[in-house]
């Protein structure tokens, strides 16, 4: 199968990418950029119309020169708007990997963005090392337990902010210890927790909670941005007479060689994170295609834990 206008869109110089591939889909994954993208709050401009879709995994029916050797094989990968991956034919651009023998569709179609990101933020960037204490913020979402499990393998303590006692479960499942901020104040509970302050946030959310969170640094301490799910607010600009340290993460913004560079470093530190079962996927749900608007919308509303994925098999 091949879409013809994919085709021209990727070889005629309209977009320049010469690292991608066309995918017949079998499972996709939701995010809440799928939510502020149809809101229009991702930061990151998207025109319209487009297919809704991150990211995903189906068997390769078409590729680049560069990317002949994946055809017929199952990849998960990072897919491109306007041709998401909530669709029968995908396209992944750059980060695309064979999923690993035993790992199934559904694993590896929530695996790549949240994996990769949290390692980009927790590791290279946050720093994050053996002995230190770290708060993670949306510790039950997709990025979260992500950054929770990837903290925890480099041997610091974690400590899960989330919503419920579902939530507090789930942290706690992933090695974390949890506090729940629907129970109260989660700064005064975080620092009775530990006694002090602490050396790092990570902080998916930002919004209101990453502020106050920030109260919770201990000087020297690094508060890593790598989302906005609680919305973006103007930043206090006294964090630097704490001697605190204000950290962008994100995948974007790289030349395209030190991109490809990042991702096969941090894929093969993943590989073996899963082959020595200290980190594994979080999808907790799989929907059918039908049941998209429903999923969405329980992701904006914070009532979903790990990563929702969506089975293809009704939208052929």
């Amino acid at each position: 199968m091949w879409c013809p206008y994919a085709a021209h869109v990727l070889t005629e110089g309209r977009a320049p990418f010469t690292d991608w591939v066309l995918l017949e889909m079998t499972v996709a994954a939701l995010g809440l950029p799928d939510v502020t993208t149809a809101r229009g709050t991702y930061p990151v401009p998207v025109n319209r119309p487009y297919v809704v879709g991150q990211e995903g995994v189906g068997v390769v029916v078409g590729a680049a020169p560069e990317r002949a050797g994946l055809l017929g094989k199952r990849v998960a990968a990072v897919t491109m708007q306007p041709f998401g991956s909530l669709a029968p034919i995908a396209v992944g651009i750059s980060t695309i990997f064979e999923v690993p023998d035993g790992m199934s569709d559904e694993d590896a179609a929530g695996f790549l963005i949240p994996a990769h990101t949290g390692y980009h933020a927790a590791i290279r960037r946050g720093k994050v090392e053996a002995g230190e204490t770290v708060v993670v913020l949306g510790a039950a979402g997709g990025l979260g337990a992500a950054i929770v499990q990837l903290c925890v393998a480099q041997g610091a303590r974690v400590v899960a902010v989330v919503g419920g006692p579902e939530k507090v479960t789930f942290a706690e499942s992933l090695g974390a210890e949890a506090v729940d901020h629907q129970a109260g104040d989660f700064v005064a509970a975080v620092r009775a927790l530990v006694g002090g302050g602490v050396d790092a946030i990570l902080d998916p959310v930002q919004g209101e909670s990453g502020a106050r969170a920030r109260a919770l640094l201990a000087p020297d301490g690094r508060h890593v941005v790598c989302g906005h799910a609680g919305g973006l607010v103007p930043h206090d600009p006294h964090f630097y007479l704490y001697n605190h340290t204000l950290v962008g993460a994100t995948l974007g913004g790289y030349p395209r060689p030190e991109m490809k560079r990042m991702h096969s470093a941090t894929h093969a530190a993943l590989v073996q994170l899963l082959a020595e079962g200290r980190y594994r996927p979080t999808v907790t749900r799989c929907v059918p295609f039908a049941d998209v608007p429903i999923a969405l919308t329980d992701l904006a509303e914070r009532r979903t834990t790990g990563r929702v994925v969506v089975d293809l098999a009704g939208a052929r």
